[in-house]
């Protein structure tokens, strides 16, 4: 089917793919960009969808587009009180945030939960579905600015991430946090395996700080910790409805206000360089996007 765009997503796999620096990386030419909302232009005979539908979706390249052509099973409907600024931001961030904490990370009420970099796009996701799903949160970040986006997003208490972070973690959390949410890596996935309570679960989300680590397996085992890996994009293409399921629930839960994508920046679409700049900066404060005039 075919939407025309009205907002982007800007995201980290679209910065590496730029840089030339995407694992299993495309053949060139292609155009970036995986997530937009916008309107439905023409859908095929059969379809559940309808021209002047409002909708969102991921496209795996191609959407740094005025319009472009989506699969029809990665498609959700906009919530009804939602921009297309705010339907853009709720399509890889929160549905990588849902499926990792979710079915990867089996959260249950009650638990406590640490989400490394939670003042960024993954990272207020991960704080606002957490909380919504009944957990408590620690948000890590760098600095001052990034503790006010976290707490603004709802986290409960907050962690500056710097060398030793893991003792102040478990002097918040008694014996450790249950879950991790980790797309940084680096040294941080090192010190944050620290913080986790026997059985609990690390979810690797990606790699923003440019190392993967080498993990220190003596600790999953005398601990009985889980290391667990998360990509969205898998259940998404073994799965057809999987897309629209989850984009329901989200759609529900921002309806209800309970979700609220933090859209920190919003940029013209000749203004992408610029975006993506201060993404690679790690500046951009919750979600980068770009909005497409009509």
């Amino acid at each position: 089917m075919t939407v025309q765009v009205r907002a982007i997503g800007v995201n980290f796999p679209d910065l590496l793919t730029t840089r030339g620096k995407l694992p299993n990386p495309p053949e060139l030419p292609i155009i970036p960009g995986r997530e937009i909302a916008g309107i439905v232009k023409h859908a095929p005979h059969g379809s559940v969808w309808k021209p002047g539908e409002r909708v969102a979706g991921y496209v795996d390249h191609g959407g740094y587009a005025e319009e472009v052509a989506v699969p029809h099973d990665r498609i959700m409907a906009l919530p009804t009180s939602a921009d297309f600024a705010a339907g853009a931001a709720l399509v890889i961030n929160y549905q990588t945030a849902y499926f990792a904490l979710t079915a990867r990370g089996r959260l249950t009420s009650g638990e406590t939960v640490l989400v490394l970099g939670a003042s960024g796009g993954i990272g207020t996701a991960a704080v606002q579905l957490a909380g919504a799903l009944g957990a408590r949160v620690i948000a890590g970040v760098a600095n001052d600015e990034q503790a006010a986006t976290a707490v603004s997003a709802g986290a409960d208490d907050v962690v500056l991430l710097t060398p030793g972070f893991a003792s102040r973690v478990r002097a918040m959390a008694g014996d450790g946090v249950d879950v991790v949410v980790d797309p940084l890596g680096g040294d941080l996935t090192i010190e944050a395996l620290r913080c986790l309570a026997p059985e609990g679960r690390h979810l690797v989300i990606g790699f923003a700080v440019g190392k993967v680590p080498e993990l220190p397996t003596n600790r999953l085992l005398t601990r009985n910790v889980e290391v667990i890996g998360v990509s969205w994009t898998g259940p998404t293409r073994r799965r057809g409805p999987a897309f629209a399921e989850v984009g329901r629930v989200l759609a529900d839960m921002y309806d209800r206000k309970v979700l609220r994508p933090h859209v920190g920046e919003r940029y013209a679409l000749k203004e992408l360089p610029l975006a993506l700049a201060r993404l690679e900066q790690g500046v951009v404060r919750g979600k980068a996007v770009i909005e497409v005039s009509g």
